[in-house]
């Protein structure tokens, strides 16, 4: 008997990263080729196309402990939304099709059974927070099962947190969790420039916008990476960051690390400019 199974397909176009395994392989083995693996439970990782910041997700991702499960905490929600998820049996990770881990998201939706998950809209398909992600994550871990998740950035995303870790334990799996997000998006294109233009509105977006959030993700305070983000407007997913410590301390986690943190403006020029920082929580 045949059965027809559903494989999410990518929707971003191939500017956003490369269609070629190869391409991936090559540009992933230059970006992590002094990498160490850092144990991480967890780590936050940007979610620009990848001439911008796919170097930094790639420390991230390869920062992170052998798993059997990777957990991809996307956002793009806004304030009292539910946590979304991807129900297809798999996903297309460009390297691989990653089995979706049913047997944790079952055992997920029971545990946060009180607080809401539902599954993602047809509405709601192209998703660039997670969809970026998956390469790395099929690359880096070539047997691993991938669960797809978004998360708004309100106290559900600590409830998910600590509800991923219960679960993943429930079904003897071990997981890792990788929480996407950019930082301060400054500019005339977002319409947020409370410093105008030019070099002293840039200096402040790395210096002192960009570094309040990483300090509360350092500080591994998921609360007060919500209040900065919500405040702020320095991050545009920080329930997943939330939600990535909340799984991490529940996991062990004692101390955090900056592996890097730039802004595109460093890259490519321009009046309007985003920051991106890769953070490991280790034992």
């Amino acid at each position: 008997m045949t059965t027809n199974r559903r494989i999410r397909k990518r929707y971003l176009p191939s500017g956003w990263y490369p269609e070629d395994s190869a391409e991936i392989s090559s540009l992933v083995a230059d970006w992590t080729k002094s990498q160490n693996n850092l144990s991480a439970y967890a780590v936050v990782a940007p979610h620009a196309g990848w001439y911008f910041s796919a170097d930094l997700a790639a420390r991230a991702v390869w920062a992170l402990r052998d798993c059997d499960t990777v957990a991809i905490l996307g956002g793009h929600l806004g304030n009292g939304e539910p946590i979304l998820y991807g129900d297809e049996d798999g996903f297309d990770c460009t390297v691989r099709d990653a089995e979706n881990d049913i047997e944790v998201l079952n055992s997920l939706k029971v545990e946060l059974k009180n607080v809401g998950i539902q599954e993602m809209a047809p509405d709601r398909d192209i998703d660039n927070s997670v969809e970026i992600l998956l390469p790395l994550a099929g690359f880096r871990f070539p047997n691993a099962r991938i669960l797809w998740l978004r998360v708004p950035p309100d106290y559900k995303a600590r409830e998910l947190g600590s509800a991923l870790f219960r679960a993943a334990s429930s079904c003897k799996k071990q997981l890792v969790a990788i929480a996407s997000t950019d930082l301060t998006h400054y500019g005339p294109n977002y319409g947020f420039m409370p410093r105008g233009l030019g070099e002293p509105a840039v200096q402040w977006v790395r210096n002192e916008n960009d570094k309040g959030f990483i300090s509360a993700a350092l500080a591994m305070d998921a609360d007060k990476v919500l209040k900065h983000a919500r405040n702020n407007f320095s991050a545009c997913s920080s329930g997943a960051v939330a939600a990535a410590i909340s799984f991490a301390l529940n996991a062990g986690a004692r101390h955090s690390l900056l592996i890097g943190h730039k802004l595109s403006i460093d890259i490519h020029p321009d009046r309007s400019f985003v920051g991106y920082a890769a953070i490991a929580f280790v034992p």
